[in-house]
C-alpha cells in the first residue's frame, strides 16, 4: 500500500469495481503496500503482545524495530522454501484486461505530488515504455528540493530525525510533505539513515512514486541485505500495479517468495502477507479467481502464525483479508434494501483501530464518518475516503495515494456496517 492507486467508469460490473477497491502501492505497499503493501522491514520496540502505538509508525506497517539495529526482525512475508509456501494459483493473463490503476487521481489527492502521477488510464502495451521515459526524465534529487528549508536540524541523530519525518509526512499538507522528504535526503547525504530501508519507504509514503521506484529497484538489486527487504518487494509491486505493469509486479512478488526468513516462527505470517499482496495485484489485474485464491490462503494462514510478538493481531488481519474477499463478491449498493439507522463498526488500520459510523436514510447510505482512529501517516484518508463514500453513496471510490492500509480499513468497516443494515 501496496504505496498509490481510476476504474473505468463505463464498466460497472461487480468484479471489476470490487477489484479496483482492493489495491494499492503498497501497499508497499503496501506493499506496500503500502500498497501499496503493508509492513516495513522493522520490528516493534514494545513488548511482544503490546498493540502498535508508536508515533513513528509508517502507513506501511504495524511492526517496528529499534532504530539503528540491522534488519533482523520479522515483520513481512517470510516463506523460506517453495515447500513451505502456500500454493498460489496462477494462470496466463486474460487476453483483454482493462482495470485502471488505483490511487492515482491527482485532482482529489490531498497532496500536490511533485513527481509525475501514475497512469490513470487502462494499462496498454507501451505502459512500461512510458514509465521508463518518466523515470529517465526524473532527476534525483528533484529541483524543488533545494528550496526547502527544514526547521529540524540534522545534527540530531537519525533515531530522532525519523520520528520528525514521520510526523511531517502525517500532517497531510504539501509543505510538510516536502520538508519530510528533504530531511530524509539530508540524513542520507550524511550517511546517517540507519540501514537505509526507510529512504525508499519515505519516498513511497511521501507521494514520490518515481523516486521510490528508483530507490527500490536499486535496493532490490543488491544481495547484501542484513534482512530480506520484504517491504521493498511489496512497495515496488504496488507501484508497478499503479502504473498498470501487472506482469512486472507479479515478478517482483514472486522474487520475494524466494527470500529465506531468519526466523521460521514467522513463516505463516509472512506467507499470509505475501498471499495478501498477490491478491491485491490479481484483483487489480482482473484475475478474480487468482485474487480469491490468494486472499483465501492469506485468511487461512494468518491465524496459524506463531510470531514472537503481535500474535493478538493475526485474527484481525485475517478478518481484513476476508473483507477483501467479501468485496469481490458483494453486489452493488444500487437497488440494495437497507434498514435506516446509524451503524457503528471498528476495523483494524495500520496503527490501530479505525472506528466509523455509517448512516442509512431512506434505504440508502447517505453518510460515512470516521469517529476515531490512530493512523499517523494516513494522507488525510480518514477524511477523504468517508467523504467520497458519502458523496457517491457507494463503497466504490478512489483511494488516496500512500494510505492503502487505512483506506482498506475504512472500506471493510463500512462494508461490515452495511451488512448490519441488511446488505447481502
Amino acid at each position: 500500500m501496496v504505496v498509490t492507486q481510476n476504474v473505468q467508469r463505463a464498466t460497472r460490473s461487480q468484479s471489476m469495481a470490487s477489484s479496483y477497491l482492493l489495491v494499492a502501492l503498497c501497499s508497499a505497499s503496501t506493499l506496500f503496500l503500502t500498497g501499496c503493501g503493508s509492513d516495513p522491514e522493522v520490528a516493534p520496540t514494545a513488548s511482544p503482545d503490546a498493540a502498535p502505538a508508536s508515533v513513528a509508525t509508517a502507513e506501511a506497517s504495524s511492526d517496528e524495530r529499534p532504530t539503528g539495529e540491522p534488519e533482523v526482525s520479522e515483520q513481512a512475508v517470510s516463506p523460506t522454501t517453495p515447500a513451505e509456501l502456500p500454493a498460489i494459483v496462477r494462470t496466463e493473463p486474460p487476453v483483454v484486461v482493462e482495470p485502471a490503476p488505483v490511487d492515482t487521481s491527482p485532482v482529489e489527492s490531498p497532496l500536490a505530488v511533485a513527481s509525475p502521477e501514475p497512469e490513470t488510464s487502462a494499462p496498454t502495451p507501451d505502459a512500461a515504455s512510458r514509465l521508463e521515459e518518466q523515470l529517465a526524465a526524473f532527476t534525483i534529487p528533484p529541483a524543488w528540493l533545494a528550496s526547502v528549508r527544514p526547521k529540524w536540524s540534522t545534527s540530531k541523530p537519525w533515531k530522532e530525525g525519523r520520528q520528525e519525518i514521520r510526523n511531517l509526512l502525517g500532517k497531510g499538507d504539501d509543505a510538510s510533505r516536502r520538508e519530510g522528504i528533504k530531511l530524509t535526503w539530508d540524513y542520507l547525504q550524511k550517511n546517517d539513515i540507519g540501514d537505509g530501508h526507510e529512504y525508499g519507504m519515505y519516498m513511497f509514503l511521501g507521494g514520490e512514486p518515481l523516486w521510490a521506484i528508483h530507490v527500490y529497484r536499486e535496493r532490490l538489486a543488491r544481495d547484501d541485505h542484513s534482512y530480506p527487504p520484504y517491504f521493498g518487494v511489496k512497495a515496488l509491486a504496488a507501484l508497478y500495479t499503479q502504473y498498470g505493469l501487472f506482469s512486472e509486479a507479479e515478478k517482483v512478488l514472486e522474487n520475494g517468495m524466494t527470500f529465506k526468513s531468519p526466523d521460521p516462527k514467522w513463516n505463516e505470517v509472512r506467507a499470509a502477507e505475501l498471499n495478501d499482496a498477490f491478491g491485491d495485484l490479481y484483483a487489480a489485474w482482473g484475475k478474480i479467481d487468482q485474487a480469491k485464491a490468494s486472499y483465501q490462503e492469506a485468511a487461512r494462514l494468518f491465524p496459524l502464525g506463531k510470531p514472537p510478538y503481535g500474535k493478538h493481531l493475526l485474527p484481525r488481519k485475517a478478518k481484513k483479508v476476508q473483507a477483501k474477499l467479501d468485496l469481490l463478491s458483494t453486489a452493488s449498493l444500487d437497488g440494495a434494501s437497507l434498514r435506516d439507522g446509524q451503524y457503528r463498526e471498528t476495523s483494524l488500520g495500520y496503527s490501530g483501530d479505525v472506528q466509523l459510523v455509517v448512516q442509512v436514510k431512506g434505504g440508502r447510505m447517505v453518510n460515512v464518518r470516521v469517529t476515531k482512529h490512530q493512523e499517523k501517516i494516513d494522507q488525510n484518508a480518514c477524511v477523504l475516503i468517508p467523504q467520497r463514500m458519502s458523496d457517491a453513496q457507494s463503497l466504490q471510490v478512489d483511494g488516496v495515494s500512500g494510505a492503502t492500509v487505512t483506506r482498506d480499513a475504512i472500506v471493510s468497516g463500512a462494508l461490515s456496517a452495511l451488512k448490519k443494515a441488511g446488505l447481502e
